[in-house]
């Protein structure tokens, strides 16, 4: 008779066995359940779905800190935060400030309100940014009669070109209506509709300029013979804006004007001698050089509107002559029309309509 006993060994034997098969039968289900999460991530990879909070598909650009042409030190503070929130909003995707701030120190760099096409290329290579956004803060005031102005240009940083540029300016009376309801008194809800005007014609795509015949201008900063710091500058930056709008007209980094400026040594403002015209010119490739000098420039008080007075002149840089040269003032109550229809309030407004004026001239000018 066999004996049915088992040996312990044989035991063990068995229950390895029994392991050994069930590892055959579960390890692949295993391993295929470990990697499916690997195939799903590669799968929405695959498909362009991406994560929450992904920036895939947003253009990395740079926020570098406005100028701040105003009396208040806290300006930039204030505003700095909002206007990163409004480009996000836009579809930007702007990089942190440490990174940021860590490249301005490497390089040097102090003066964020312009930037020359060096900087802006290895800022465009290092930070892995296609364009920039800067600017100046041209008003604030915190007061009874708040008032927010601001200048912004949006330059790609493969060839500092400036792709949009534009600027706003509010105080809380233009709200005001007829029955005297509406006026803002809160600086964050007038910063609000300020930067609701600034960005409104800002694209977050294409980072590219429509190609067409246009008229390359180098803008010399303007000379300032007025009471308030910083007009000649402000001033500087407003006809940017108004030259970037025009499509005859391709207006050139001021980061790069400055470059020259500094590389040659020219301290004056508001005329170019024709020496540093034709070195200008070779440097930028420009057709023409516009200088020219706020005579007067205020806010106005009580009953007095704000005023503007704006000389300037524009060059051939091709030639030593003058293309073009007019004077002009305004005032803020002169287009009221009634009940304070047209009236303007802020003299960085009254200024720009001079600006505009006088790039709406230049489209006059005979180049040949």
């Amino acid at each position: 008779m066999r004996s049915t006993k088992t040996s312990g060994q044989e035991v063990v034997s068995k229950g390895l066995n029994g392991m050994r098969n069930r590892q055959n039968i579960f390890g692949p289900l295993l391993r295929t359940l470990c990697l499916l999460p690997v195939f799903i991530g590669f799968f929405m990879f695959s498909q362009g779905i991406r994560f929450a909070g992904s920036a895939e598909g947003k253009e990395r650009i740079a926020l570098l800190p406005f100028e701040n042409f105003t009396e208040d030190p806290n300006a930039l503070k204030f505003l700095m935060p909002k206007i990163r929130s409004r480009l996000e909003d836009k579809g930007f995707m702007v990089i942190d400030e440490a990174t940021l701030d860590a490249f301005l120190l490497r390089e040097r760099i102090r003066t964020t309100g312009c930037i020359g096409r060096e900087a802006a290329g290895k800022m465009g290579r290092e930070l892995d940014v296609r364009g920039i956004v800067l600017g100046s803060v041209n008003s604030f005031s915190n007061g009874e009669k708040p008032i927010v102005g601001l200048s912004a240009r949006l330059v790609r940083t493969a060839d500092c070109g400036i792709l949009w540029a534009d600027n706003a300016a509010f105080t809380g009376e233009d709200f005001t209506t007829v029955l005297g309801l509406g006026t803002i008194k809160e600086i964050g809800q007038l910063t609000d509709r300020v930067l609701d005007a600034l960005f409104d014609s800002l694209a977050a795509y294409p980072l590219k300029k429509e190609s067409g015949k246009t008229y390359k201008i180098a803008v010399i900063p303007f000379k300032n013979d007025s009471r308030r710091d910083n007009a000649g500058m402000i001033a500087t930056y407003l006809f940017l804006s108004a030259l970037s709008k025009n499509k005859m007209f391709e207006a050139v980094e001021f980061g790069e004007v400055r470059r020259f400026m500094v590389e040659n040594r020219i301290r004056g403002k508001g005329e170019l001698d024709y020496t540093n015209k034709d070195t200008l010119a070779e440097m930028t490739g420009v057709d023409g050089i516009l200088v020219g000098t706020v005579e007067s420039y205020s806010e106005g008080k009580g009953n007095m509107p704000p005023e503007a007075s704006i000389s300037a002149r524009l060059i051939d840089a091709r030639k030593n002559r003058i293309l073009w040269c007019n004077r002009y003032e305004y005032r803020g109550d002169d287009d009221i029309v009634m009940l304070d229809w047209g009236r303007i309030r802020s003299a960085e407004n009254v200024a720009y309509k001079i600006l505009s004026k006088i790039v709406k001239d230049m489209e006059t000018v005979t180049w040949q």
